[in-house]
């Protein structure tokens, strides 16, 4: 299995579980102005960043052009959040599977920031990146959860209150 194959089998995995993570969202939108800290970003501005990093990924792989934008993209609703993602998501997916392995490590990306370039990195190194970045923006979410006043979707095994279902059951 080349490094590219491994990426989208990962990508794949990982996407079904961020589409996990956004249809655990609140649905009343209100609940997402939360943030634990002055410092931190609200659940809307974490998936308002996060979300698109499959649509940037998805044009890049063709443009070799990254363009991140600074102000985070606004949902109306887990619904559009949930349809959006899985849209880009799986076109990544449909993309990175038409790529060859030469073009995987060669082909050079400008990842950019509202149309400055920051750094130039080999298409593999850029994905990895990316997907990486989703990660951790989504374990930063799954700690917002319980504050915005619904229970932890099943992103990284069982929760609390799954644990507690099995307990039940086995006592």
């Amino acid at each position: 299995m080349s490094n590219r194959e491994f990426f989208i089998q990962t990508w794949q995995s990982e996407m079904q579980t961020t589409l996990n993570a956004i249809k655990g969202l609140p649905e009343d939108k209100d609940s997402w102005t939360y943030k634990c800290n002055e410092k931190s970003r609200t659940a809307a501005a974490i998936i308002g960043h996060m979300l698109p990093h499959a649509e940037v990924i998805s044009n890049a792989t063709q443009t070799g052009i990254a363009d991140e934008h600074s102000m985070p993209y606004q949902f109306r609703s887990v619904e559009e959040a949930a349809a959006y993602f899985e849209k880009w998501a799986s076109l990544t997916t449909e993309k990175l599977h038409m790529m060859n392995d030469t073009a995987w490590d060669e082909k050079i990306i400008d990842f950019q920031v509202d149309g400055t370039s920051f750094y130039k990195l080999p298409t593999s190194k850029f994905c990895w990146m990316l997907l990486f970045d989703i990660i951790h923006h989504r374990g930063q979410l799954s700690t917002y959860y319980r504050n915005m006043g619904v229970r932890n979707p099943n992103i990284y095994g069982p929760t609390a209150e799954d644990i507690e279902a099995m307990m039940a059951v086995s006592n």
